[in-house]
């Protein structure tokens, strides 16, 4: 028998994937690793995934002060 799983299909780079496994061990939201550049995940975590990805990307980002 065949059982549906209602999820997202996410594409990103093996950077961003590493992350994402790294946040699975806390809280299980990867439904299926598809390869190196897709994860299928559970659709209830995306907003808290998307908000911890912008938090990281946030503190790896260099701000240069431009002085005058």
């Amino acid at each position: 028998m065949v059982t549906a799983v209602k999820g997202t299909f996410i594409e990103c780079d093996p950077a961003a994937r590493e992350v994402l496994l790294r946040l699975n061990a806390e809280d299980k939201f990867i439904i299926e690793d598809l390869d190196t550049t897709h994860l299928f995940i559970n659709s209830k975590h995306l907003a808290r995934i998307q908000m911890a990805l912008d938090e990281l990307m946030d503190a790896n980002t260099y701000k240069a002060n431009i002085v005058k």
